[in-house]
């Protein structure tokens, strides 16, 4: 019993090491998920903790989409690329070790690990960005050290918000003032870097944040707009590279307007416009998983009508490597059978009833900020978004697990 206590304490401490170094390392994730599994394996009450997740309907649901995703790769015109696509969902496995063993105690350290993680980041991002020091050949004009540009704009809205969050329910003054600080610090980097699906992300969940915590509908809205306008012009005004990506998108979408699809936010369209075609060839369970885009060529290539000036445009989106939007590729790729497994998973996930109001906040604030950051890429199929999808949700179903008291059953 003590060596099985044991056990799980250190899957415990191990978990909080995961939180920390999931904004600063691939091959720290990749450890980590699978020492976990391993060391689960071995953990005390192994078959409640299987119990538990059998009668889970997250669970189940997520189960099913992988089930769903990996029997599509046999009708798919990509078998190799298929399983090869399929191999990444696996950082999704630590969800189901930290919904079924995190204990109580340790759930604080967990935020504060991760926010640590995202500080370390950061240092590193300003230190780019200022060019204090050279790190690898990231450039000044994209401070993004660990990660690609757009998972690392999810992670800053998110942790932006989350410090936001803490502001709202920390009760001395001396602790709003250093979350006020951390959540500047976070706030600059989030618009000094040229990821705009994390902007985009931030602005849409901030108007959550303050009718969660402003009880006045009125002043909440009002609070929140006029907050919004002033990061807003501050961040146009200061920020050069925040600057170029809104001047450059408002180029691009009325270049979409003129059936021009040979831009960054043109191929998306056009991309989008070709899975809206293959969905209706395709309703039900899609064309398979794959991993390169073959059937999107292959498509454009049999339907020379499906864009006007054919010829400059098919080649600009034919160049797209996954369609820049997780539901679009779901639905195409697995049908209207997969689409609603996978809102499926989200809806039990809202549904969690946890009686903690500012994890519940939290709750609601990561759903948000990822399903909105899914409609600008595939952030549910990459190691940092799968992993803290995985780190978060697995910690809300665990605070759901201890409020129920089913460890004791």
């Amino acid at each position: 019993m003590i060596k099985n206590i044991k056990i799980d304490n250190i899957l415990n401490y191990m978990i909080v090491m995961y939180a920390f170094l999931i904004p600063l390392s691939r091959a720290g994730i990749a450890i980590f998920s699978t020492s976990l599994l391993l060391v689960w394996f071995f953990s005390n009450d192994f078959k409640l903790k299987i119990k538990y997740l059998i009668d889970n309907k997250i669970t189940i649901y997520l189960i099913i989409f992988f089930i769903l995703s990996f029997i599509s790769i046999a009708w798919s015109d990509d078998i190799s690329g298929g399983l090869y696509y399929f191999r990444k969902y696996l950082y999704i496995i630590p969800l189901f070790i930290i919904a079924s063993t995190l204990q109580s105690r340790y759930i604080p350290y967990i935020i504060s690990a991760f926010l640590s993680g995202m500080f370390v980041s950061e240092m590193f991002s300003y230190g780019i960005f200022f060019e204090i020091f050279q790190y690898k050949n990231i450039l000044p004009s994209n401070p993004t050290p660990f990660m690609h540009h757009i998972p690392y704009s999810m992670f800053l809205a998110f942790t932006s918000l989350l410090i936001l969050n803490r502001i709202f329910f920390a009760k001395r003054i001396n602790i709003k003032i250093v979350l006020s600080f951390y959540f500047l610090t976070v706030l600059i980097n989030l618009f000094i870097n040229s990821g705009r699906t994390g902007q985009v992300a931030f602005i849409l969940t901030l108007f959550i944040i303050f009718f969660l915590n402003i009880k006045n509908r009125v002043i909440a809205l009002f609070s929140v707009t006029i907050f919004i306008i002033t990061i807003l012009y501050i961040s146009y005004n200061s920020s050069p590279i925040f600057k170029s990506r809104v001047d450059t998108a408002l180029v691009e979408s009325k270049k979409i307007l003129k059936d021009d699809y040979c831009t960054s936010w043109g191929r998306r369209a056009g991309g989008w416009i070709v899975a809206k075609d293959i969905f209706i060839d395709n309703p039900i369970i899609g064309t398979g998983l794959s991993y390169d885009m073959v059937y999107l060529k292959r498509y454009i290539d049999k339907n020379p009508n499906i864009f006007n000036n054919y010829k400059q445009n098919s080649q600009c989106v034919r160049t797209l490597y996954h369609y820049h939007n997780y539901y679009i590729q779901t639905a195409v790729r697995l049908g209207l059978v997969g689409f609603i497994i996978f809102i499926l998973i989200f809806y039990y996930i809202i549904k969690l009833d946890i009686k903690d109001r500012e994890i519940k906040n939290i709750l609601i604030i990561f759903i948000s900020v990822f399903m909105v950051s899914n409609l600008f890429d595939n952030l549910f199929h990459s190691q940092f978004g799968e992993s803290l999808f995985a780190l978060f949700i697995g910690l809300f179903m665990a605070q759901n697990r201890i409020e129920k008291g089913l460890d004791n059953k």
